[in-house]
């Protein structure tokens, strides 16, 4: 194969190869040699075996001005761990169990670091990263199978509107605690996600679950975000705390049991144990939610901070 080194003409080209009428199987792989003797490998994933009229395999090399892999804005999956009795750490299953997707047989950061083509991770952070593929902060995170993710989910935006969802009738839950895993006491210490985006932004959480944390959802500075469809549960001090000059559009979700952590060798005390609060100069709308069984006020307004 030859050098993958690039100039900067080719770097800004854009290559669109059409392979007409081929039969592409599960890991058919096309080396599509640019100028210059340059080369670049792909590799398509496809389940089963399949003719496809017309396939467009459209390489975007890009440099300043051009559209750049780098930059994303494309859409990644994650999978769900969900083997109970495998232990918290386990990376290797047998394939298409356990939440493998693409039954590669890798879960959780294994998948994040196999390769830089299927875009597809085992943890949300990872996905919404730059390496392998990563969404790059700019883009949309789909979970699509049921799992536990034990992560502080960071969500800045920085390189676009980014949307992270679970698809129809997956369950994607957000918890702090995980049995047997080391770090579930700094994690109950901890938001679970974390919105901190410029207001020129736009930010979906939809359709997932976040419990056993300080604050369910945590939104700050200048953001602009819709959550929906998300079960906020369990979380000791806030189910969804909008600070700052955020704006939130609350609708269709559940906040549940707010101030009502019961976990052992941790600080379950809440502080205060509200379940929406809008604080500063922060606002907002809540629609179609219920806000259930809150140790403090279920919705609230504090000017003071």
């Amino acid at each position: 194969m030859h050098s993958p080194t690039m100039t900067g003409a080719e770097r800004s080209a854009l290559f669109i190869v059409s392979f007409d009428e081929r039969k592409i199987n599960r890991g058919s792989r096309f080396e599509i040699n640019l100028k210059e003797g340059s080369a670049m490998r792909y590799q398509r994933m496809i389940r089963g075996k399949g003719t496809f009229g017309t396939v467009l395999l459209v390489l975007l090399l890009g440099s300043i001005g051009v559209w750049s892999l780098s930059d994303a804005n494309h859409p990644v999956l994650v999978e769900g761990n969900n083997c109970a009795d495998l232990g918290p750490n386990v990376t290797s299953v047998p394939p298409g169990t356990c939440g493998d997707f693409d039954g590669d047989g890798r879960i959780g950061v294994a998948e994040d670091t196999d390769n830089a083509i299927d875009r597809i991770f085992g943890t949300i952070n990872a996905a919404l990263g730059a390496p392998n593929g990563g969404a790059n902060q700019n883009g949309r995170v789909t979970v699509v199978t049921s799992g536990r993710f034990p992560e502080v989910v960071n969500i800045t935006a920085a390189n676009g509107n980014v949307t992270l969802e679970a698809a129809p009738g997956v369950e994607a839950n957000i918890d702090a605690v995980l049995a047997g895993e080391t770090n579930n006491v700094a994690r109950q210490g901890a938001p679970g996600i974390i919105v901190n985006a410029p207001d020129n932004r736009r930010v979906v959480i939809r359709n997932i679950v976040s419990r056993n944390w300080t604050e369910g959802i945590l939104i700050a500075g200048n953001s602009q975000v819709t959550i929906d469809k998300c079960r906020v549960e369990n979380n000791r001090d806030y189910g969804i705390h909008v600070m700052d000059v955020a704006k939130v559009t609350i609708t269709n979700c559940q906040v549940n049991a707010t101030g009502f952590r019961q976990a052992p060798g941790v600080d379950n005390a809440p502080n205060p144990g509200i379940g929406i609060e809008f604080d500063g100069s922060s606002s907002g709308r809540v629609s179609s939610t219920a806000v259930t069984g809150s140790f403090a006020a279920g919705i609230a307004a504090d000017r003071s901070n």
